[in-house]
């Protein structure tokens, strides 16, 4: 049962972000760590609030399957890039967790997705450890999923020129899994996610977002 459900919940996201749009325009250069480049992406390094910190580095979805599946602990969207966060807060009260849109964790290897946020997701952590898996969305086309790839444990906030007005458009929306009770087969997260990975891998190419994800995107619900 493990195995079908990450399977079920790979194939929407994965086809969203492999599905094939109309060529890169010619001259076209892609933004350090976004598309085709292999550079390191560039942005401000993410600082975590005062009292929380990172028990591990940034896991497999695997590695926190019971905790995600019997509590619901999905955030964020997209999904070929997901990440058991395993957090710790060292005080005797809850702290809210806010992560940017921009946020941008770094494969360690070229050869798997970089992971990014175009949505705020708030994780509200209680005292002590809280295991969470966070779902971002594909810049990379064709490489592979972060599955059996180690990932940078600083994340960084990158300012993608071409993504600003999309984080502008979901800004109040009901984008994330956590917006639908954290399920991870929540169906409508799941279509939303994989209109926000197409429109993302549309605008880093340069193009447009064509006219069926961009209907998709102004019907997802306010907040």
């Amino acid at each position: 049962m493990r195995k079908l459900n990450l399977l079920l919940m790979g194939l929407v996201i994965i086809s969203a972000c492999s599905k094939k749009g109309k060529d890169q325009d010619p001259g076209f250069q892609s933004v350090k760590g976004f598309g085709a480049s292999t550079d390191r992406p560039e942005g401000v390094p993410f600082v975590w609030p005062k009292g929380i910190r990172l028990l591990e580095k940034p896991g497999e979805y695997e590695e926190c399957f019971d905790a995600i599946h019997k509590q619901n602990r999905n955030y964020g969207h997209g999904g070929e890039v997901q990440l058991c966060l395993n957090f710790y807060n060292e005080t005797d009260e809850s702290i809210k967790l806010t992560l940017p849109p921009g946020l941008m964790f770094i494969s360690k290897s070229l050869e798997a997705q970089n992971g990014i946020l175009v949505t705020a997701v708030t994780i509200e952590v209680p005292a002590g450890q809280y295991v969470v898996n966070l779902m971002l969305s594909c810049v990379n086309g064709s490489r592979s999923s972060s599955t059996g790839y180690e990932y940078e444990e600083q994340p960084i906030v990158t300012d993608h020129p071409a993504l600003r007005d999309l984080v502008k458009m979901l800004k109040n929306k009901k984008c994330n899994y956590e917006d639908y009770g954290g399920v991870a087969l929540q169906p409508r997260a799941m279509e939303i996610s994989a209109f926000i990975d197409v429109a993302i891998k549309d605008l880093i190419k340069g193009k447009p977002i064509h006219q069926q994800e961009m209907k998709g995107l102004l019907a997802i619900p306010d907040r």
